[in-house]
């Protein structure tokens, strides 16, 4: 084999390879039934999306958010990040609570604080009332959260996120859906279901 042709073959194989290691580390590394399961009648998502439903009330979510808190400030770009309270009979006021934050913009000072104070101060948040002196720390008026609380913005958002429970069928949580199809099963590589599972999976 003259030296030119034989140079030629060991490039073209050093290529091949370089391609083959580029296949395996973009592989799903997530087992169907094991990591995550498929949600019957869902049709997904168009582009990579992680939901997260929660609830104030869960002290797992609660342990949850200083992960989140990280995982979102370095998460990949091109995956979406929501947050979606389950609204519970029993407090009502949560759900609408996380939602008039939303509207008025002041979530950074509220969500955390009405988590804090339930789990961390052991203060039950028991309803509108208990409420106001949360919002107001946030800087936000008795009569803009009233307004806000009571609106139909709010009332409409609420109205979504039980449709989007039944839809995806949320019996517990913290509870993560992927792609608007995938519910996470597996907790244990959760950085890698959320950034890269993601993007590898339609």
């Amino acid at each position: 084999m003259k030296l030119k042709t034989f140079f030629g073959v060991l490039m073209a194989v050093f290529a091949f390879s370089q391609v083959a290691c580029a296949d395996e580390s973009a592989a799903v590394k997530a087992k169907e039934g094991e990591d995550y399961t498929v949600i019957d009648g869902a049709k997904g998502s168009s582009k990579p999306q992680v939901i997260e439903f929660f609830s104030y009330t869960c002290p797992h979510c609660f342990n949850m958010e200083g992960f989140l808190h990280k995982w979102e400030a370095k998460k990949p770009e091109a995956v979406s990040f929501k947050r979606v309270p389950v609204f519970l009979p029993q407090v009502p006021h949560l759900t609408r609570a996380y939602y008039t934050a939303e509207v008025l913009n002041v979530m950074d000072n509220v969500h955390m604080a009405i988590f804090n104070q339930w789990h961390k101060e052991k203060r039950i948040v028991k309803n509108q009332a208990d409420l106001i002196p949360i919002f107001e720390a946030a800087g936000v008026s008795k009569e803009d959260f009233e307004k806000a609380y009571n609106s139909f913005a709010v009332e409409s958002k609420v109205q979504h996120a039980k449709k989007l429970v039944r839809d995806f069928k949320v019996l517990s949580f913290p509870m993560f859906v992927v792609n608007q199809k995938y519910k996470i099963e597996n907790y244990k590589n959760l950085e890698y279901m959320l950034s890269e599972f993601p993007q590898q999976v339609k």
